[in-house]
């Protein structure tokens, strides 16, 4: 038995297209999936008219008298679309544009200890050095249950990642050693794959 009105099955479309772009765009691995559930039974309520927990509470927000609904109609269509494309395209810049801002924290930190090594301060240069493993640690981290689209479908993304821990590991010891030198070389190795990175 239907027991949602029009404007109740309308607004259950936008909340899970509101659903789908979260989970798409903006949550972790761990969420995107309750979230695509969600959504897919806002959708099926919506569909069918008629909601479990209306009927267990005896509610219904059904119209008693049919209004005319051309035009809600054709204002819900145009918010779902409208919804859509522009949340779709300013979460897909926004996300990108944090996800540039991380690796611009990283890049700065690997920049800091790439020029005191190369000018050959220990004391800066190791000092730098724990700031540059810290940040790009909590930059993987975060990056790797969350996957923004701008590194969704790179199938580089993860020997990208890779590439640079190997280059931040390998130069440590030198670094702390006062290898300064070998170190750097070492550092430097991961420079063409940050600006890569940094090209989005």
């Amino acid at each position: 038995m239907k027991n949602l009105g029009t404007m109740d099955r309308l607004l259950r479309v936008i909340l899970a297209e509101l659903c789908i772009l979260v989970a798409f765009f903006w949550a972790s691995e761990e969420w995107q999936i309750p979230l695509y559930m969600i959504a897919g039974v806002m959708l099926i309520q919506a569909a069918r008219g008629s909601c479990g927990f209306y009927s267990l509470l005896g509610w219904n927000s059904c119209e008693l008298i049919k209004r005319k609904e051309k035009n809600s109609k054709t204002i819900f269509v145009a918010t779902v679309l409208v919804l859509a494309v522009v949340g779709g395209y300013a979460s897909s810049v926004l996300t990108k544009n944090i996800f540039l801002e991380d690796l611009g924290d990283v890049s700065e930190a690997y920049s800091l200890v790439l020029q005191s090594s190369g000018e050959g301060n220990r004391e800066n240069a190791t000092e730098e050095f724990g700031e540059l493993e810290s940040t790009f640690v909590d930059f993987r981290q975060k990056y790797s249950k969350y996957r923004p689209l701008t590194i969704k479908f790179d199938g580089n993304y993860t020997a990208q990642m890779n590439n640079i821990s190997e280059a931040i590991s390998g130069s440590k010891e030198e670094i702390y050693q006062g290898n300064l030198s070998l170190g750097h070389q070492e550092l430097k190795k991961a420079e063409p794959t940050i600006q890569k990175m940094l090209a989005r």
